[in-house]
C-alpha cells in the first residue's frame, strides 16, 4: 500500500514540487477485502464524530496523526506483493519491509495496538 503526497513551496518567485511517498507491507492469511476491512473500520468515526479506533492501523494512525484533514482510505492505493503458503507469511513479509525499507522510511516504524 502506498500514498503520495505533492508538496509545493514558492520562494521568491521559484517553485519546487516534493513527492512523498509512504509505503506499508502487511500480511493477511484472510481474504484481502477481510483485511482492507480491519484497515477501513479504523478511519471511521463514532458517534461523537471522533475517530477512536485509529491507533489499530499503520495507515489511518498516519493520516490522523500526519494528514488529519485527509482521514480517509482512498488516499492510499493497494498492491498484491507476493502470494505464498501460510508458514511463509512472516518471513515473505519481513523480506518485503526490508527491501523496500518500510521500517525507516515507510509506514513500517509505526506500532500499532491490537
Amino acid at each position: 500500500i502506498y500514498n503520495e503526497a505533492v508538496v509545493s513551496t514558492q520562494s521568491t518567485g521559484f517553485s519546487w514540487n516534493f513527492v512523498f511517498s509512504w509505503s506499508y507491507v502487511g500480511q493477511t492469511v484472510s481474504e484481502a477485502w477481510v483485511r482492507m476491512n480491519g484497515h477501513r473500520s479504523a478511519f471511521k468515526r463514532n458517534e461523537n464524530g471522533d475517530y477512536v479506533a485509529y491507533m489499530k492501523s499503520a495507515l489511518a494512525q498516519h493520516c490522523y496523526e500526519q494528514h488529519p484533514n485527509h482521514m480517509s482510505l482512498s488516499v492510499f492505493k493497494l498492491g498484491l506483493i507476493k502470494s505464498c503458503s501460510a508458514m511463509q507469511l512472516d518471513r515473505e513479509e519481513n523480506r518485503f519491509i526490508s527491501k523496500l525499507r518500510t521500517e525507516v522510511i515507510g509506514l513500517n516504524r509505526i506500532k500499532v495496538v491490537r
